[in-house]
């Protein structure tokens, strides 16, 4: 079964930030950070039911090599990404740590 993927704003601010910030203090870095993402996308597309179910329906994914989680919602047969999160700082009372 194939899922497409939905990217709320909320989530596309975060990934913005988060790259802008890693650009800044080397190019590369930036670069790296959205290939782990895209990674991660394709892996929450091919399995979406594979990862962690924290709060609610809502689902979390960790990046590789950056402390990034994407938190995540299965609507049918769309993954809602709602949020790119860095893993240190305070956790989300709607997504959970």
């Amino acid at each position: 079964m194939s899922h497409g993927m939905v990217v709320r704003g909320s989530a596309a601010k975060d990934v913005l930030e988060a790259f802008f910030w890693y650009h800044s203090i080397r190019p590369q870095l930036g670069e790296r950070f959205m290939a782990a993402l895209k990674e991660c996308y394709v892996s929450i597309e091919a399995n979406p039911y594979g990862y962690q179910l924290r709060k609610g329906n809502f689902r979390h994914a960790m990046l590789r090599k950056f402390p990034y989680r994407v938190a995540y919602e299965i609507e049918g047969q769309d993954v809602i990404i709602y949020r790119v999160v860095h893993v240190k700082r305070k956790p989300s009372s709607k997504f959970g740590p």
